[in-house]
């Protein structure tokens, strides 16, 4: 990636945040300087981030992780057609305390001839929370989980509130993708999920909430780059 702007701008909470390292924050101003401005993404390599940082490559990876752990950023692993390895893709987020009490959006009143019928459409908000959530449980066929998976409805429950969080501070292409949420995405994130080590992570709402967003973004770019079956 090639640095092309003459300055950055930095979210201020990310300088005068007490949980994070001088360190840290450097390597957050490296990724803001790498970001798209519109999907606040960037993709530079751990040797990249380490020369405009000043340090160490394992520093660096070991600030990402810091970071990502924190809710600052979430990390996107990318791989070659073939299956290598690519550079990351690092989303910038909200504050973490902002991601935690960013209010839901106030329904505006409209005139009922203008009110939409389908809340599910890609680029409509949802408003209002219990709507919201019912909207969420209905798409992914909630009943399922009851009637088959008990044991998973903590988690299910979890990420039914965790999707109307992350829609109010995600970009654009993540709220569609959080609009096409299913039960067979939910399911697969429930196997995925099982399998992770969770030892060492101090905040596990924002961490699941992270992986659970990365995860859609994978089957995603999976579903995008198939190859289809020759006939």
């Amino acid at each position: 990636m090639k640095l092309t702007r003459p300055f950055v701008m930095v979210e201020k909470d990310v300088l005068f945040s007490p949980e994070l390292t001088a360190l840290e924050k450097l390597v957050y101003c490296v990724l803001c300087a790498f970001s798209d401005n519109n999907t606040r993404s960037c993709y530079p390599s751990y040797n990249t981030i380490a020369e405009k940082v000043g340090c160490s490559k394992k520093t660096a990876i070991q600030c990402v992780a810091s970071l990502c752990e924190k809710g600052w950023i979430q990390k996107m692993e990318q791989r070659t057609k073939k299956g290598g390895h690519r550079s990351n893709r690092y989303f910038l987020s909200l504050s973490p305390e902002k991601q935690n009490t960013s209010p839901a959006p106030i329904e505006p009143e409209l005139p009922s001839q203008q009110k939409k019928s389908d809340s599910s459409s890609d680029d409509e908000g949802y408003y209002g929370y219990s709507k919201r959530l019912e909207d969420i449980k209905n798409r992914i066929n909630y009943d399922y989980f009851v009637e088959n998976m008990p044991d998973q409805l903590y988690m299910v429950d979890f990420l039914c509130r965790c999707i109307p969080e992350l829609y109010d501070t995600s970009f654009p292409e993540d709220r569609k993708l959080l609009n096409q949420v299913s039960s067979l995405e939910i399911i697969g994130f429930l196997q995925h999920a099982t399998n992770q080590n969770y030892s060492g992570v101090k905040n596990m709402k924002a961490y699941l909430k992270a992986m659970f967003l990365e995860y859609i973004r994978k089957e995603q770019l999976l579903l995008a780059t198939a190859v289809p079956p020759r006939i």
